[in-house]
């Protein structure tokens, strides 16, 4: 399904435009949150980036060892 539904990233309004805001010019991106998956083939990369960042902290075994 593809959404339809666009917001501005700089004034916060909503449009059916797809390149840029009627009102403002600026960029507009999907405001619709990614679905979830059970089976998510980038959870590796995103903690790995969050680690790194400093967003989590991981004490004990990294879960990335946990299969091995």
């Amino acid at each position: 399904m593809k959404w339809v539904m666009r917001k501005c990233s700089k004034c916060g309004r909503y449009t059916l435009h797809r390149d840029k805001c009627p009102e403002c010019g600026s960029p507009l991106r999907v405001p619709h949150p990614p679905r979830f998956s059970p089976e998510d083939k980038y959870l590796r990369y995103r903690l790995e980036m969050k680690v790194k960042a400093g967003l989590v902290r991981l004490d004990r075994r990294s879960p990335f060892e946990l299969g091995s």
